[in-house]
């Protein structure tokens, strides 16, 4: 593969990083195989990674939440800027049939 097109490979993930090596092969209308795509996002130092599974709300969690919300609608936002939320993860809508892996840099 051409290094023009390695480097447009891993260009597509800056601006959708949720994008799948199949998509990113179609969008680019590249001649190659979705491992051969994997491949040069790998060179890259660019890794999937599966995000963590969450489990759904209940009904009183929502409660909660709605709760808390009403209560702190008022905060500045210098109040907000305290606050340290500890649980950073990536949420996903239900509605995805399959699992989309975000790419990463190794750190």
């Amino acid at each position: 593969m051409i290094g023009c097109s390695a480097k447009m490979i891993s260009n597509a993930l800056k601006w959708r990083p949720m994008i799948s090596s199949g998509m990113i092969k179609d969008s680019l209308e590249l001649p190659v195989s979705t491992v051969t795509v994997r491949r040069r996002l790998c060179e890259a130092n660019l890794f999937t990674r599966i995000p963590r599974k969450v489990p759904l709300l209940k009904k009183r969690h929502v409660q909660k939440r709605l709760q808390f919300a009403k209560e702190h609608i008022n905060w500045p936002k210098e109040k907000w800027r305290n606050i340290l939320w500890t649980d950073e993860t990536l949420r996903l809508k239900q509605n995805y049939s399959h699992v989309l892996e975000p790419f990463q840099r190794e750190k």
